[in-house]
């Protein structure tokens, strides 16, 4: 059963099931260990003090916590608020040394997802962490339906909407540079009408795969914008390095392409308009008109929004233009 779970985790939503193991008792830690081991577990931390424990949560949350206890039990139920107030999505699987109900309500009323009676067996205990670890897995298919386009993969507009603020709202108080990539299709109505909306589904497709494979896997952040358009957020990165990164997206579309669709790209980076509002509607709408100055030149092409420059540079600069040498012609606007 842990180890179905554990497959279904790693093959659909393409994550290792990482288990910390809080256990002062040398013997009890050995037991477990070995069990999780035996049950399929690759990743697992063992940490003996408090200390050790926030420190590791703080720098990698893994995916459950088995916290094993004997000590002080208002202690524990304050290190369990504590724990679940920074790592709300950590699910903490209590090991408990009493036989009191009114106790074991009071672990779960202050966050912990599952606890077990000491002394337990390991069938009980792995059975347990196995119906913790679906409850997890339904918790991120779910979520993925809600932030995933269904056609593509990618994030859908509504993740993109809320997403974005987010990123802005970090680049505004912490001071890092945040830029926006807006790509649409060229000719894509054309190639839909030509070889049918099934062909068309799977160019959508490719080019979502072709966008995540050339970005920062869990930094950037590709969304379906609506249609044929999509957007990248790129987050601790100035419109030179997006630059980069459009780059690298042309050259490795133009070897595989899917003729005669090409892509036109629109880069703005986030410039402080004193309002947090402002300044994102300002970034998304800079980004697309850089767009729609690509789409008037040849394909396979990006513009970089021209204030965006000036507020980097503080001196007025052209568009930057990058044409492909494989295009000479004006395509036909959508």
């Amino acid at each position: 059963m842990l180890k179905e779970i554990l497959d279904s985790i790693k093959r659909e939503l393409k994550e290792t099931p990482r288990i910390v193991l809080f256990e002062e008792e040398e013997e009890a830690k050995e037991l477990i260990e070995e069990a999780l081991k035996y049950h399929g577990v690759e990743e697992i931390k063992v940490v003996k003090n408090e200390e050790e424990l926030f420190f590791f949560l703080s720098k990698d949350c893994p995916t459950v916590l088995v916290y094993s206890f004997g000590g002080n039990f208002e202690e524990v139920i304050a290190n369990i608020n504590q724990i679940k107030s920074l790592f709300p999505k950590l699910k903490v699987f209590c090991l408990a040394p009493y036989d009191d109900e009114v106790d074991l309500a009071r672990l779960f009323f202050s966050g912990a997802d599952e606890a077990i009676q000491k002394p337990f067996s390991i069938g009980e205990f792995i059975a347990r962490l196995a119906k913790l670890l679906r409850t997890y897995y339904l918790e991120k298919k779910i979520e993925q339906l809600l932030v995933e386009d269904p056609l593509t993969f990618a994030y859908n507009r509504r993740f993109f909407e809320a997403s974005i603020r987010e990123e802005a709202l970090r680049a505004l108080r912490y001071g890092f540079p945040l830029s926006l990539v807006m790509i649409d299709l060229d000719k894509f109505k054309y190639y839909n009408d030509t070889y049918g909306h099934a062909e068309g589904d799977k160019v959508l497709q490719g080019i979502a795969i072709l966008l995540c494979e050339n970005t920062r896997l869990k930094v950037d952040k590709v969304c379906r914008y609506g249609g044929d358009e999509f957007v990248i957020i790129l987050p601790h990165t100035d419109w030179k390095k997006a630059l980069v990164v459009v780059k690298r997206i042309i050259k490795a579309y133009e070897k595989n392409p899917f003729e005669p669709v090409t892509l036109s790209f629109g880069i703005a980076s986030l410039i402080d308009r004193g309002d947090l509002e402002w300044s994102v509607s300002d970034l998304i709408k800079r980004a697309d008109s850089a767009m729609y100055q690509a789409k008037k030149m040849p394909g396979n092409t990006f513009v970089v929004d021209p204030e965006t420059i000036i507020a980097c540079s503080k001196e007025e600069a052209p568009l930057v233009v990058q044409l492909s040498p494989h295009t000479q012609k004006p395509h036909p606007q959508d």
